[in-house]
């Protein structure tokens, strides 16, 4: 790489693929769960902390590993191979990224990704894996360059990009949009209190359209995710914060709210003072449908009916061994 892209020339945003104009994987977002992930096109959320550019070449290791070569029954060797190798190909893919970055700022962001990383690991980071020393292409005129490039790369992928996920598109009022925006952007403490994934019905004050779906992923800030044991002295609860998107996100739902349009204020209100666990069951008595509630099988298969209605490709079944008795 340091001698096809010496002096920086080529190494600009014009390397990323556009999709050729139709495209809608030209960009994904991966949202990491505990024990599981989710893929979805485009760039859904706010920026994240950290982003990959894959070539082919790591497209097809990544498929080749967690696809085509993957034993779903394999033994915990198989999978302890796996999860290794793919901290290798994550490393390529962040790499990738931070060359775009100008030189003097990218151990500055790795360092910052992998906050509190064993000595072997910081000294492979500082080492093989980042020998491209060459400047990047891409002409930064703020203080900023992460956020700046990859307000780039939004702008580049646009026309691309699928607005399934926008919940702003949802067609609520100007006051429930407001409300749905106050609760995708909690933070902290308040976030942290929520469980990873909380599927939103919202009921519309005009009876002629059927109930929206919607998701509230929590986002669980990390010091970094190279370890595989103890991750909660990875965590890094303040950095906490959720992502809100319309329709649903993920297979293990941990709650379920069910909302009238006109009460999206107060939840948003009730979310914004989340302070203690006691907190947050009261916002569950009010707002939630727990497992354990006479209707919550039909709820359940209204839910369902709705997904299949609206994703009648991608929509399945749900599992629901994480619901959080709380």
């Amino acid at each position: 790489m340091n001698d096809t892209f010496k002096h920086g020339e080529h190494l600009t945003t014009d390397l990323i693929w556009d999709g050729n104009g139709v495209n809608p994987h030209a960009s994904l977002t991966v949202f990491r769960h505990f024990d599981s992930a989710t893929v979805t096109k485009g760039l859904v959320g706010t920026q994240p902390k950290t982003a990959w550019v894959i070539d082919y070449s790591l497209l097809e290791r990544i498929h080749y590993l967690l696809v085509a070569g993957f034993d779903v029954y394999g033994n915990f060797g198989h999978q302890l191979i796996t999860r290794m190798y793919m901290d290798f190909l994550r490393m390529e893919g962040e790499s990738n990224f931070l060359s775009l970055l100008p030189a003097d700022v990218r151990r500055q962001e790795l360092a910052d990704w992998y906050q509190g990383a064993n000595q072997h690991l910081s000294d492979f980071l500082q080492g093989d894996i980042n020998a491209f020393d060459q400047p990047t292409g891409v002409k930064y005129t703020t203080a900023d360059p992460k956020r700046e490039l990859l307000d780039r790369l939004k702008t580049k992928l646009a026309p691309v990009t699928p607005h399934r996920y926008d919940f702003r598109e949802a067609p609520l009022s100007a006051q429930a949009i407001t409300a749905l925006s106050e609760i995708d952007r909690l933070h902290g403490q308040r976030a942290t209190l929520l469980p990873e994934l909380t599927f939103i019905m919202v009921e519309p004050t005009n009876k002629t359209l059927e109930p929206q779906l919607f998701t509230l992923a929590r986002n669980s800030a990390h010091k970094n995710i190279s370890s595989l044991f103890d991750e909660e002295s990875n965590r890094v609860f303040a950095n906490d914060d959720v992502t809100l998107v319309r329709g649903l996100l993920g297979s293990y739902p941990g709650a379920f709210w069910r909302v009238k349009e006109s009460e999206l204020p107060l939840l948003a209100i009730q979310a914004k003072h989340l302070e203690s666990e006691k907190d947050y069951r009261a916002l569950l008595d009010k707002f939630g449908v727990r497992r354990t509630e006479p209707n919550f099988w039909a709820f359940s298969d209204e839910l369902n009916a709705i997904n299949q209605h609206d994703q009648p490709i991608e929509a399945g079944l749900l599992d629901y061994n994480r619901i959080e008795n709380r």
